[in-house]
């Protein structure tokens, strides 16, 4: 599915005159500063023009950096009053992405189950919203501690529970000297792909790779 169709499913007017990020590197620097301080991540306010939140602003842009790894520069994302939408500029196609947190604790202090539990917790979350509410959308799940999950154990145990087109798992695997690295991992009931997103330390630049396990 990262290849074929990768869950865009509207193509009307609605896409048109939506905000949509142009500049991908400059996007990347001005959000610096909100990745540096996990609390922006946790529960930071819209992010500049946008109706979205940091940390929905960079799960989009990390899934987007894949998608236009693997498609070209057709693909950005862009502001629905939502969690924003992901389309294709060549086609018109998009489709509007929710996201849910499974960061390991938040600002109240609640501390979150470990590994893949944390994030089987938080899709639950979303499911039982109802068909409904996931009908024509994405999900994109963030979390940190992924040396500790397992995406086999996720797919397993929400396959066929849920009515979303695809679901995302976008983890922070380290944060160091070198930067920041980040799992993008495409959930599918027989198998799931994961690529990996390493953003150098200046946030000038970044590299993409496929993770095989």
């Amino acid at each position: 599915m990262w290849i074929e169709g990768w869950g865009l499913t509207n193509k009307n007017k609605k896409s048109k005159g939506r905000k949509q990020v142009k500049d991908f590197e400059r996007f990347l620097k001005d959000i610096e500063p909100y990745v540096k301080n996990p609390k922006c991540l946790y529960n930071g306010r819209n992010f500049g023009n946008f109706s979205q939140r940091p940390r929905e602003c960079l799960a989009n842009w990390l899934l987007c950096v894949i998608l236009r790894f693997i498609h070209g520069e057709k693909i950005t994302f862009g502001d629905d009053d939502s969690d924003g939408i992901i389309l294709d500029k060549e086609s018109g196609k998009w489709i509007r992405v929710e996201h849910v947190s499974a960061l390991r604790s938040n600002p109240c202090g609640h501390e979150c189950k470990k590994g893949e539990d944390c994030v089987i917790d938080a899709i639950n979350r979303k499911i039982n919203k109802g068909p409904d509410y996931a009908a024509n959308k994405n999900l994109i799940v963030f979390f940190d501690g992924a040396g500790q999950y397992n995406r086999s154990k996720i797919r397993q145990d929400i396959a066929g529970k849920h009515n979303f087109q695809l679901i995302y798992c976008i983890a922070l695997l380290t944060a160091d000297k070198n930067g920041y690295a980040y799992a993008v991992t495409e959930l599918h009931e027989k198998d799931s792909i994961t690529f990996k997103v390493q953003i150098n330390a200046d946030f000038t630049d970044w590299e993409v790779s496929q993770i095989t396990e």
